[in-house]
């Protein structure tokens, strides 16, 4: 079952103008609620975040270094949310899981992005 806060592979598929393509390693934001009844439901859409190698700080990056089976450090790239199907993920390997730290400064940055808060 995938979990609010997993990094996994992600078929972006063809990069379209600014959009992020190919497939690339993706943090899932969707809330657990919704990732337990994924098969439940008819609409099987996952909100997921890209991740870059192309590194450049920034109030909408947030920074994960090399670990488990993400093989190269990486920025979180906040304003690049979106929902994708289920099936472009691929669950055969989960590359790694935030931190509870990491998960503190997205849930922050997403919701300045987002100007549910001020920031």
């Amino acid at each position: 079952m995938i979990k609010r806060g997993d990094i996994y592979l992600v078929n972006f598929g063809k990069k379209y103008n600014s959009e992020f393509g190919k497939i690339r390693p993706a943090l899932i934001v969707q809330n657990d609620v919704a990732n337990r009844n994924i098969d439940k439901v008819a609409f099987k859409g996952v909100s997921v975040i890209p991740l870059t190698t192309h590194l450049c700080g920034g109030n909408v990056r947030v920074r994960i270094d090399q670990r488990d089976h993400l093989e190269a450090t990486s920025e979180i790239c906040i304003n690049e949310l979106c929902t994708l199907d289920l099936s472009r993920i691929d669950f055969d390997q989960r590359l790694t899981k935030l931190t509870s730290q990491e998960q503190q400064e997205v849930d922050l940055k997403l919701s300045q992005h987002l100007g549910l808060i001020q920031g």
